[in-house]
């Protein structure tokens, strides 16, 4: 994984993690980042996740080609 990489992962788990956000799907993932009040940057990547359910972060990484 590059260092963009990790940063990027990083920075998108800042946004939904957190106690009990998991397993979640991609309509909680992004109420989560709004609720946080995420920048439209994180926002839009969230919204272009498959929409499924995600057990943990690592998923959503994998998700987005960041693992």
């Amino acid at each position: 994984m590059s260092a963009q990489e990790v940063d990027s992962r990083s920075d998108l788990a800042r946004w939904i993690s957190g106690t009990h956000v998991f397993p979640a799907d991609r309509e909680t993932l992004l109420e989560r980042a709004r609720s946080q009040s995420a920048p439209d940057e994180v926002l839009s990547v969230i919204r272009s996740l498959p929409d499924r359910t995600y057990e943990n972060m690592e998923g959503v990484a994998q998700a987005l080609g960041l693992a």
